[in-house]
């Protein structure tokens, strides 16, 4: 048992492995985990009767235990990944094939007179055991002041406090000794930039919506002027995310579900803020664009587009050929000071890639195309800032 005063970042360490797996290993560590949280909710259920004000039974459902986990986009594998660790390649890696998956995550507590986890050797004291957890809600989130971030929330039925049998051993955890940096880019000679932050959006192999003023063409760089590297729009925060609105399918016989399927369609959002030097220059008619006439989406203001953003850490944020844009806001530059900024929203529904160069594929609907697409190995090559796609 712990004899802990108290529980701080660097007495805790989290492992995700793949359902059932009891044998942890370095590389099921989270790697720069920002923040760990849980709730435990008994889902208690009335029931009265005639004759008496009196409670008849308080009914205990299902517990129903949620994790939400914070990290730093630094080159190491994303929980989204560590947590569908079963998907394997291209061809399953959207959110039909990662909503099936499942995962057993753990969290360590460690002595805090310890300066790391792997001091003092190195097993946890104290071990929190959540199984069969299933991915909930994921987000990306890259500011213009601030780490680039990922929030992944899984949600499961099993929590267990292990205060003997721990399998956060001192093998597993010897990676946290004092020494853990962000990981280094695959490729030889090919720098990561580290913890991820604005100057890592590699503009050059982003697509960004045509809806955005500035943004010209709809291909890989279209918010870049290549002569120069000039960003022709200047954007300050990009954030993707969805919610698997998982339920439960229950059964006669069993308490606890026997399945808790994402509940498809998956609406996917992604918010795109960028300061305006002119205006945003969407227009919105009653009887639609006339741009639009003639065309699939006669009769709309809007029509679909694709966005993609790269990162210099080897990431890749694919969201498809069919977002809409759902709503923007134009605001900012009052007397008070502040620059104008538009808020753009769009929608799609079910496609969101989240790609790693490590898993060995990045790029523009290659979840489609099952390869690179393209992209050369050389990636991230080159002096600083200019080291784009090769």
């Amino acid at each position: 048992m712990s004899v802990n005063n108290r529980i701080f970042y660097a007495c805790q360490g989290v492992a995700i492995t793949a359902e059932g797996d009891t044998v942890l290993a370095t590389g099921d560590m989270v790697h720069g985990a920002q923040s760990v949280g849980m709730n435990t909710s008994f889902n208690l259920e009335q029931a009265f009767e005639l004759g008496q004000i009196e409670i008849f039974e308080n009914i205990e459902g299902t517990p129903d235990v949620e994790v939400t986990l914070e990290k730093v986009l630094d080159g190491n594998p994303l929980i989204y990944h560590m947590a569908t660790i079963g998907v394997v390649g291209t061809a399953n890696s959207g959110l039909a094939g990662r909503a099936a998956e499942k995962c057993d995550l753990r969290l360590g507590i460690f002595d805090e007179s310890a300066s790391n986890l792997a001091a003092n050797g190195g097993s946890a004291e104290v071990e929190i055991y959540c199984s069969g957890m299933y991915v909930s809600n994921v987000s990306y989130t890259v500011p213009v002041e601030g780490n680039a971030t990922e929030s992944v929330t899984l949600v499961g039925n099993n929590k267990t406090w292990l205060t003997s049998s721990q399998s956060m051993l001192a093998g597993v955890v010897a990676n946290f000794d004092g020494s853990d940096s962000p990981k280094a880019f695959g490729q030889a000679g090919a720098p990561s930039g580290g913890i991820q932050r604005r100057e890592d959006v590699l503009l050059s192999g982003c697509i960004l919506p045509t809806s955005i003023n500035g943004v010209v063409g709809s291909g890989y760089g279209n918010g870049i002027n290549t002569s120069n590297s000039v960003p022709r729009v200047h954007i300050q925060n990009f954030t993707c995310s969805t919610d698997f609105s998982r339920e439960d399918v229950l059964e006669l016989g069993r308490k606890t579900p026997y399945y808790r399927p994402a509940n498809f369609p998956i609406e996917v959002s992604t918010e795109i803020e960028a300061i305006t030097i002119s205006g945003d220059f969407v227009s919105a008619y009653e009887f639609g664009d006339p741009a639009l006439y003639s065309t699939i989406d006669s009769g709309n203001n809007t029509s679909q587009e694709a966005i993609f953003l790269l990162m210099r850490g080897g990431y890749g944020f694919d969201l498809g050929g069919k977002n809409r844009l759902a709503s923007l806001n134009y605001g900012g530059g009052d007397a008070g000071g502040g620059n104008v900024s538009v808020s753009y929203s769009y929608t799609n529904f079910n496609e969101l890639d989240v790609q790693d160069w490590n898993q060995g594929y990045i790029g523009f609907a290659a979840i489609k195309a099952g390869t690179t697409n393209g992209y050369a190995k050389d990636y991230g090559a080159g002096p600083f800032p200019n080291n784009l796609i090769g």
